[in-house]
């Protein structure tokens, strides 16, 4: 049975770097330290760290046991807290996002928040998406996936990753040439965007900001019917990288970036202040492992 004394002591033995700092920062003698480590180990049958390293080393056991213990030691101080202050967790998370393309690396971080906690009700609303954040402060929900920072007097925005946003070209087009796409390529343009108020959205309230569209707009509510239009011709579509598979490998759509530089943002998980629980920051912590690390940088 592996104690939480024995995670507590790892984790302060590789935050101090040495057995007397660890100690120390556990209020106890160094000896006393060395027995329950040494009994540790011993029950266990493998050494958990190398004597004598500077600043200590870890076997592949102790590694196990210190990501064991950067899981469930924020969780337990977590739920301590709620229980010292009567502020326990809720029994159901209502989650949307603001961002429709994000349902594509989404699903498997739902899969596995069910799995380790089958007690609490997580649920995947989708008819709350254009003002979830407003739904959120009027309690129609517990958590928003958005790149729009707002009312945080009220909101807390946690960062999960940065989210770049290409523009989708049929190869027939003539930008398709183009080492890279300027607001001015894409004020005349036909651009297809999802339903949703042109200054709620990333292209037109910061890419397109300083230029004048003069262009057509047609709303599609779907990423795949998106996808199909623009490699039939009927437009240019502005979406993350992530989507561009199997169009691009089959040459239906050309990729390009957004302005030399690229057109990045940053996404969040938000959350009303002060609603802090464990099962949210086990969330959280799903959520940054399953997000993804790259935009398709061999097809640019």
């Amino acid at each position: 049975m592996i104690e939480l004394k024995l995670l507590r002591t790892l984790q302060a033995l590789q935050q101090t770097g040495s057995l007397q700092g660890a100690a120390s920062r556990l209020f106890v003698t160094q000896s006393a330290l060395s027995h329950q480590l040494k009994d540790a180990e011993q029950m266990l049958g493998a050494s958990l760290f190398v004597r004598k390293s500077q600043p200590v080393q870890f076997s592949a056991q102790g590694k196990l046991l210190l990501d064991l213990a950067a899981t469930v030691l924020p969780q337990l101080d977590v739920a301590w807290q709620q229980l010292k202050s009567g502020q326990l967790p809720a029994q159901q998370l209502r989650l949307t996002v603001e961002c429709h393309a994000c349902v594509h690396w989404l699903l498997p971080a739902l899969k596995a928040f069910r799995q380790q906690w089958p007690q609490l009700q997580l649920s995947f609303e989708t008819d709350i998406q254009h003002h979830a954040i407003e739904a959120m402060l009027n309690d129609e929900l517990d958590l928003v996936l958005t790149t729009d920072r707002r009312l945080e007097q009220h909101v807390s925005y946690l960062p999960l990753f940065e989210l770049e946003l290409f523009a989708f070209i049929a190869p027939e087009h003539p930008l398709a040439g183009a080492e890279f796409v300027t607001a001015a390529d894409l004020a005349p343009e036909k651009l297809l965007v999802y339903p949703i108020p042109p200054e709620r959205q990333d292209l037109f309230r910061l890419f397109l900001q300083k230029t004048a569209f003069r262009g057509e707009l047609r709303q599609v509510s779907q990423a795949s019917q998106m996808l199909q239009l623009v490699a039939a011709g009927e437009g240019i579509a502005v979406l993350p990288g992530w989507l561009a598979e199997p169009f691009v490998s089959q040459g239906l759509i050309v990729v390009k970036k957004l302005g030399e530089q690229g057109f990045s943002r940053q996404m969040y998980l938000a959350y009303q202040r002060e609603k802090q629980s464990a099962a949210l920051t086990a969330f959280y912590q799903l959520l940054r492992r399953y997000s993804p690390n790259s935009q398709l940088q061999a097809m640019v």
